[in-house]
């Protein structure tokens, strides 16, 4: 099942909260001035030895050490200044060639966020060690420490120029926009019995109390256990009527409650549900399958016409949705310690996934001998590999395709070119 379906509020809240330049690097700037506060107080305690070896050698005068702090004082703000203008371009260039929705991913760049925060606690460490820098006084420790902290900031720099430069090329995009969707695939999969024909069997025909959204915006998490528990507590069954990445309007009806359930208070059962105003990653299979398809989408648009860029996220794609069709949906049932079904959940079946990710492809490249040669290649890898029952959904798709050649393409070789390709992936799925 979905991650989405267990996550409660707090997990969501810890998540949104490790996104984009504010925890992360205001943590790591306050540590610099936490290390601060510790180096001054190592020099005043007589960490180190006057007249010893490590003394002398870290000896510096006064107006050395002034000007050494504020030398990487100076610097840093410099610096951070430089990162955040080379991050915004990075940003308008993704935006413009690759697309607007994957800001999201650089935004939570872990590169990203260490080198504002390491720039920043580098800044308060000299600003702070240069306030108590006195006449008489020279914190010799501080001034080494905010060395070796400049020395740290200049190679990361590097390291953060080499990441922002792999990560505008597209090709390396795609891939984790792939591994992203991979691993959206793997949680969804994981430990859950392969889809059921007749989940829906366990409903009962009862009349059905329904309870509505109180908020609107796109469902972002549903905790399934916490109503498994709600619906076991009143010997109930309930109903899940949207999933994540759907999005409600206040009124709407979210859930229906059955027997006991219909005894529940409808403000109870509301907290079960996170929405925000934008879709999140999180355990939301067609947000991911959005991000990967929205890349082919935009290269193959009449000011971009990039068919290469397309071809390569056909070929990721086809990786991740080759996983679906090997193993198929999760059950919708979340039954109770004594077996009891207790909550059916809205699922995406395989084929509304595959829909979501090879409609768009398919309709975006026809008239594209070159995109669709490979589209139909890539249903024929995933025919290598998928369960006899998801047969079927390949062949629908690959009889689309061919529908969409008769009628778009002119050329005589070009339609021959389309039918061996759909020949030899309609090969491999009679194999199946």
């Amino acid at each position: 099942m979905s991650a989405s379906y267990h996550e409660s509020g707090s997990v969501q809240f810890l998540q949104k909260l490790f996104r984009g330049f504010l925890f992360i690097p205001v943590l790591l700037a306050l540590s610099g001035a936490i290390m601060a506060l510790i180096a001054i107080w190592a020099d005043r305690s007589g960490v180190i030895e006057p007249g010893s070896a490590l003394s002398s050698f870290l000896d510096i005068s006064t107006d050395g050490a002034r000007s050494v702090l504020s030398t990487i004082a100076g610097a840093m703000m410099s610096v951070i200044s430089l990162v955040y203008s080379l991050t915004l371009v990075v940003f308008t260039l993704a935006a413009g060639n690759i697309g607007p929705r994957l800001l999201e991913t650089f935004a939570n760049n872990r590169v990203n966020q260490i080198t504002i925060g390491l720039l920043g606690a580098t800044f308060l460490y000299a600003l702070i060690v240069l306030y108590v820098v006195g006449e008489e006084t020279v914190p010799h420790i501080s001034v080494a420490v905010a060395i070796t902290l400049a020395v740290i900031s200049f190679f990361w720099l590097v390291y953060f120029v080499n990441d922002v430069s792999r990560r505008i090329m597209v090709d390396n995009e795609i891939g984790r926009t792939q591994k992203s969707l991979r691993a959206a695939i793997d949680l969804l999969l994981r430990s859950e019995p392969e889809e059921n024909a007749d989940d829906r069997k366990v409903i009962p025909e009862t009349p059905g109390t329904e309870v509505t959204s109180s908020a609107s915006g796109y469902v972002t998490a549903i905790n399934g256990k916490r109503l498994m528990e709600l619906a076991e507590e009143n010997d109930g069954f309930i109903e899940v009527l949207v999933q994540p990445g759907s999005y409600v309007i206040e009124g709407m009806a979210i859930l229906r409650l059955y027997q006991g359930a219909r005894e529940i208070d409808p403000e109870t059962l509301r907290t079960v549900f996170q929405t925000r105003y934008a879709r999140a990653p999180e355990g939301d299979i067609q947000f991911s399958i959005h991000l990967n398809v929205e890349i082919a989408l935009r290269a193959l648009s009449p000011g971009i016409n990039d068919a290469y860029t397309a071809i390569s996220a056909i070929d990721h794609l086809s990786a991740s949705l080759g996983r679906i069709v090997q193993r198929g949906a999760p059950t919708a049932i979340i039954r109770d310690k004594q077996d009891t079904p207790r909550v059916w959940l809205s699922i995406l079946s395989v084929s509304d996934i595959l829909d979501a990710a090879l409609n768009p492809l398919r309709q975006a490249s026809c008239g594209n001998v070159l995109v669709s040669e490979r589209l139909i290649q890539a249903l024929g890898r995933m025919a290598l590999v998928c369960l006899p029952r998801h047969k079927s959904i390949l062949q629908k798709h690959l009889r689309r395709i061919a529908s969409d050649a008769r009628q778009k393409l002119i050329s005589h070789a070009d339609r021959e070119e389309i039918a061996r390709a759909l020949s030899s992936a309609n090969k491999t799925l009679a194999k199946v």
